[in-house]
């Protein structure tokens, strides 16, 4: 057997758990859901979090960011959540929205200073028919 040809099975293993460890640093702890719902030209984005276990004091950051005749407008909202393995709806941003209009929506949940989940929306009003 030659170097060349032992080195080929080395490397598809170190492959193999490179490729697992980088699955496992993208788990989330939590999963977020960015929900949204609309009255008229009022569209409305809370945030949904989901954790397995206990958490005391995680800290959750809905932002909207929206660009309008080149200007861009921030909306944001903080809060702190207590999760019993249970699901917790907060935030709440209204935005007032015109056909065309786009808003992209970001939202973490942290413990400290670790990053426990986040999500992202991108969102087009279209007039409804």
């Amino acid at each position: 057997m030659t170097l060349a040809t032992m080195r080929q099975p080395l490397l598809i293993l170190f492959t193999f758990f490179a490729l697992i460890s980088t699955a496992q640093a993208y788990e989330q702890d939590c999963k977020l859901d960015i929900l949204h719902s609309a009255i008229g030209a009022n569209h409305s984005f809370n945030l949904k979090v989901t954790c397995s276990g206990y958490y005391n004091t995680l800290t959750y950051l809905l932002r909207a960011k929206q660009n309008k005749n080149g200007v861009s407008r921030l909306d944001s909202e903080t809060g702190q959540l207590y999760i019993r393995g249970n699901d917790q709806t907060s935030g709440g941003i209204t935005i007032e929205m015109q056909e065309g209009d786009k808003v992209s929506i970001e939202a973490k949940i942290l413990q400290a200073c670790e990053v426990l989940g986040e999500a992202t929306l991108e969102y087009t009003h279209k007039e409804s028919r």
